[in-house]
């Protein structure tokens, strides 16, 4: 909705509604007011007009270079990719400079090292901050790198924490709304994906891209002693939720 029209002396000002995915009540629903609505529509690869094709490189026009789980061109395995010039990785600077490393290794050093092992944080450095952990690399039956397939959501289970009554956030005054979310496989500990909304979303998220690297389950998560008071107990929290699910009933007798 327009509040106020554009003109030469003004920006328009906007009254933008948003609903949580989850709560569809008014009562999730907010409104702000800006001057400003930015869109980030993602960016495509400058791999056209190169001489790839000279050098018998494949790639997707707007993908990028099409490459396998050791970073290697696919049609030429003498030429390795990174960075955002690559077909279907995630365009954060930290996997570029991981990528690097990999090509380093492999290309030098007889590596053997894989994207598809990569595990992967991305944070949006939003007020409060936005950050998510998956696995987001897998390969065909091809050999080439693509997307890992989202989960079905029926064959997960969640484990939420609220930050609104963690010690720290209420010391702080900050986080009233913030949340951990932990997704494992269906009846198992194991760690698949989390999304953490946090004003330290992007330091929280680093423990669990850890134990989903390393196999270790939120039932392990859970059992590790955290700093107090901390916004990352949340973390704890949900393993303690994982914990407590499990335990039976007590009996009468």
């Amino acid at each position: 909705e327009t509040l106020r029209p554009y003109s030469e002396k003004e920006l328009p000002l906007m009254s933008v509604s948003l609903t949580c995915n989850e709560e569809q009540s008014s009562s999730k629903r907010r409104s702000l007011e800006c001057e400003c609505l930015l869109l980030a529509l993602g960016r495509t690869a400058n791999v056209e007009s190169v001489g790839l094709d000279a050098a018998n490189v494949q790639y997707h026009p707007a993908k990028g270079v099409l490459v396998n789980d050791y970073a290697q061109s696919m049609s030429n395995p003498n030429v390795y990719a990174v960075g955002d010039c690559v077909a279907n990785v995630p365009r954060l600077t930290h996997m570029s400079g991981e990528m690097a490393k990999v090509v380093v290794q492999n290309a030098l050093f007889k590596g053997q090292w894989k994207l598809s092992s990569f595990v992967v944080p991305a944070v949006m450095y939003t007020e409060p901050e936005y950050a998510v952990v998956s696995k987001p690399i897998t390969v065909d039956e091809n050999g080439l790198v693509i997307p890992t397939p989202k989960e079905d959501p029926a064959e997960l289970d969640m484990y939420k924490a609220e930050l609104q009554h963690n010690d720290r956030a209420i010391l702080e005054s900050s986080d009233e709304d913030s949340f951990v979310k932990i997704f494992c496989k269906k009846d198992t500990g194991t760690i698949v994906a989390c999304t953490i909304v946090s004003s330290r979303a992007g330091e929280i998220i680093n423990e669990v891209s850890l134990a989903i690297k390393h196999g270790i389950d939120l039932e392990g998560v859970g059992r590790n002693i955290h700093s107090y008071p901390t916004l990352g107990e949340a973390v704890m929290g949900c393993g303690l939720q994982y914990i407590n699910s499990k335990w039976t009933t007590l009996s009468d007798e």
